[in-house]
């Protein structure tokens, strides 16, 4: 059955978007808490880094298909029940992910028996859990206009870093009790966040027939070009810095691996924070549009790449990373939006989809092509990330200019 529109006096959009943020911050504490502790617990159960590592790739690779055809879902069945499928998808997938860990940890599976029920299990989490993101931002899609996209999306991806900043203190935090414990906060917190849901978000206005013939929206939708390939570029830079950076700190500044590890972690807290701000703070003060937010952005991420290639002391890396952040906040936010208006409402979803599967594209690369730059030349994953995010921002920042130019022209006729 599908969605019908509620009417206007019933629709809180306040509520809206705390049951969606909500929710999605539950889901990134629950994911960086998890992470957190995952080396450790798979050295534990006998795991090596490339088996560990193989897991978050698998489950990249689950988004980048999945996100897709869950946003084209929401565009038919309605974002409210996609969203809460991924939600208690993340719970059933979360439990079973920790059910196959504490059975390698009381012994009952051989490493190799316990890497392929992890990596079993994480996919299986990843097909569902990834039905949340499409469906949260085609819901904001459904209840701003163009002028307010940006600000409504960027909400959504502060809320995500928000959760990603304080997992994995709280999963440090708890780990000293059980390894196993960062994934019973996952996964009750995001039970919760499920039964708000469930009882408080209303149905989304349904602002097209669901019936009526479409087009299917695909990565190389023309409209979307112009959107994807930067988005791809920007997440590739962050997944190389998020896979690379812990080696240029411990290298560059001769750093014990203990010492690197908090290094590091300051470094992205910098960064986090900084995005956190342009996100809540800035682009919710100033009305400019995607094309403008994208276009700043880009250029800023490839000078923190630049300056993470080649600095060579502590307080400058931090320095990059908060640049780094800023930079992320504002492309994120045009990135999103734009691709988002780029497109008709019924197509909302499928948008939203491709918005989320750029993510998983650049963690796909990233931590392939980072890490094995890195053994040619340290300066080398950098230096290439921060020449193809620039050149994109260019790309960007030409094409904004040449449409204010028109639409001066049209304006003087």
């Amino acid at each position: 059955m599908n969605e019908s529109p509620p009417s206007p006096g019933t629709l809180s959009t306040r509520r809206i978007y705390l049951l969606l943020c909500g929710s999605l911050a539950a889901q990134a504490l629950g994911q960086s808490a998890m992470f957190a502790v995952m080396p450790s617990l798979g050295r534990e159960v006998g795991l090596l880094e490339i088996q560990v590592g193989s897991i978050i790739a698998a489950s990249s690779l689950v988004f980048f298909f999945a996100g897709p055809i869950w946003g084209r879902a929401s565009d038919r069945f309605g974002r409210r029940k996609v969203f809460l499928i991924g939600q208690l998808g993340y719970v059933f997938g979360g439990s079973l992910f920790a059910a196959c860990f504490w059975a390698a940890l009381e012994g009952w599976l051989t490493p190799l028996a316990a890497w392929l029920c992890l990596v079993g299990a994480r996919m299986t989490q990843a097909t569902l859990m990834s039905a949340s993101q499409p469906a949260a931002s085609a819901f904001i899609a459904d209840i701003t206009g163009p002028h307010t996209r940006a600000r409504g999306l960027a909400r959504i991806g502060a809320a995500t870093n928000l959760g990603s900043i304080a997992g994995p203190a709280i999963g440090g935090a708890l780990a000293s009790i059980s390894l196993l414990a960062p994934f019973v906060l996952a996964v009750v917190s995001v039970a919760v966040a499920f039964v708000a849901s469930w009882f408080f978000l209303p149905l989304a206005p349904r602002l097209h027939d669901v019936n009526a013939p479409r087009r299917k929206v695909r990565f190389t939708d023309r409209r979307l070009t112009p959107w994807v390939i930067p988005g791809v570029l920007m997440f590739l830079g962050a997944a190389v810095v998020q896979q690379t950076f812990s080696f240029r700190l411990q290298d560059a500044l001769q750093l014990d691996p203990m010492a690197g590890a908090t290094a590091f972690g300051t470094t992205m807290t910098a960064s986090a924070l900084a995005a956190l701000l342009a996100q809540i703070v800035l682009v919710q003060r100033y009305s400019l549009s995607p094309g403008t937010w994208l276009g700043m952005g880009l250029p800023l991420i490839a000078l923190a790449l630049y300056g993470m290639g080649f600095f060579t002391t502590l307080p400058l890396f931090i320095a990059a990373n908060v640049v780094m952040g800023l930079g992320m906040g504002f492309a994120g936010a045009g990135f999103s939006a734009g691709a988002s208006l780029a497109v008709k409402p019924e197509e909302q979803g499928a948008a939203s989809g491709i918005i989320a599967a750029c993510s998983s594209a650049g963690w796909i690369v990233g931590p392939l092509l980072g890490p094995g730059l890195y053994r040619v030349l340290p300066e080398l994953p950098f230096a290439l990330s921060a020449t193809l995010v620039l050149g994109a921002g260019i790309a960007v920042l030409w094409r904004v200019g040449r449409l204010r130019r028109l639409r001066g022209l049209h304006q003087r006729r």
